[in-house]
C-alpha cells in the first residue's frame, strides 16, 4: 500500500474528553490535558497500521485551536508533523493520497452532541451549503476532495461518526465514546478502542471513496451569534470581491445574523469558512 496518508486532528472527539459546561477545550485546562495525551495513543494506533501495511507517508496535521497541542515526544517517531500556513489544507495539494479524521465533533446545534460546534463555539450559529446544515468534517472534505484526496476514516463520538457517514458517502468510522449530551458521554476501553482503529483503517485507506468535489456555484451560508460579527465577515468577504449580502427574511426584513454567498471556486469556498 504504497500511499501517502494524512491524518487530521482535532481534540473534542478523542475518547475521555466531555469538557465542562459553558466553556470549550481550551489550552491549559484539565479536559484540554486530558484530550492532548489521549489523541497520539489513537493516532500512533492508526500509523502503526498503516506502516506496517506499507504506507509511504504517514503525516499529521494538528489543527485544534490553531495547533501545537499534541507534544512531538508522544508521537511515533515516524509520523511527520506539520505546521502549515495559508488557506485551510491548501499544503495538502498533490501531496498525499487519502486524509483520515480524528478527534471531530458534532456540528453546532447538534442535540447530545459532546462540545458540539462548528469552528468556533463563540461567535458562529451555524454553516449550510446550498441549504444544507454543514460542519467541520463536511467542510474539509470538500477542500480535500477539490485537490483530488479522498476522505477514508473517521474516529470520534457516535453521533460525530453519523454525520462525518452523512458527509462523505462510504467513509469508515470508529466510534470513540457514546454521546449523551455536550458534557457527558459514555467512554470505551481504551485498548478495545485502539484494536478497533488498528483493524480498520488500513482497509479503510485501501477501499477509499472517490473524492467527490463540490459542483459549483454553490449557496453558502454562516450565520453568527452577534450581527456586528456578521457584519464584519460580510466586509471582508466584500473586500475579496465574494457576492455576498443578507438574505430576505419575512419577518426581519433581512436576516442580520446570516450571510449568504454564492461561490465560484474552492478558494472561495475556503475563504468563506
Amino acid at each position: 500500500m504504497n500511499k501517502r496518508i494524512l491524518l487530521l486532528c482535532d481534540l473534542e472527539g478523542v475518547n475521555n474528553v466531555v469538557g465542562v459546561p459553558y466553556e470549550g477545550l481550551h489550552r491549559g485546562t484539565e479536559q484540554w490535558e486530558i484530550a492532548r495525551r489521549e489523541a497520539p495513543r489513537e493516532l500512533n494506533a492508526a500509523a502503526d497500521a498503516l506502516f506496517d501495511a506499507g504506507a509511504a507517508t504517514v503525516a499529521l496535521w494538528d489543527n485544534h485551536g490553531g495547533g501545537n497541542n499534541i507534544d512531538p515526544d508522544d508521537l511515533d517517531p515516524r509520523i511527520e508533523l506539520l505546521h502549515p500556513e495559508g488557506p485551510r489544507l491548501a499544503f495538502a495539494a498533490g501531496r498525499f493520497d487519502a486524509v483520515c479524521f480524528f478527534g471531530y465533533h458534532a456540528m453546532e446545534g447538534t442535540l447530545g452532541g459532546v462540545l458540539a460546534h462548528t469552528m468556533n463555539s463563540k461567535k458562529v450559529q451555524f454553516y449550510r451549503l446550498n441549504g444544507r446544515y454543514i460542519g467541520e468534517v463536511d467542510m474539509d472534505a470538500y477542500i480535500a476532495a477539490a485537490f483530488g484526496i479522498s476522505s477514508c476514516f473517521f474516529a470520534g463520538g457516535n453521533i460525530a461518526c453519523f454525520q462525518a457517514e452523512r458527509a462523505v458517502p462510504g467513509i469508515s468510522t470508529v466510534v470513540t465514546k457514546t454521546e449523551l449530551s455536550r458534557n457527558s458521554a459514555v467512554f470505551r476501553d481504551g485498548e478495545e478502542l485502539l484494536r478497533d482503529i488498528r483493524e480498520r483503517i488500513v482497509p479503510a485507506v485501501r477501499n477509499a471513496p472517490k473524492p467527490s468535489p463540490l459542483s459549483f456555484p454553490c449557496v453558502f451560508e454562516k450565520s453568527f451569534k452577534r450581527v456586528e460579527d456578521a457584519a464584519l465577515y460580510l466586509e471582508r468577504l466584500r473586500s475579496l470581491g465574494i457576492d455576498a449580502g443578507y438574505p430576505d427574511d419575512g419577518i426581519l426584513g433581512k436576516d442580520a445574523h446570516t450571510v449568504r454567498s454564492t461561490v465560484g471556486n474552492i478558494g472561495e469556498f475556503t475563504a468563506c469558512i
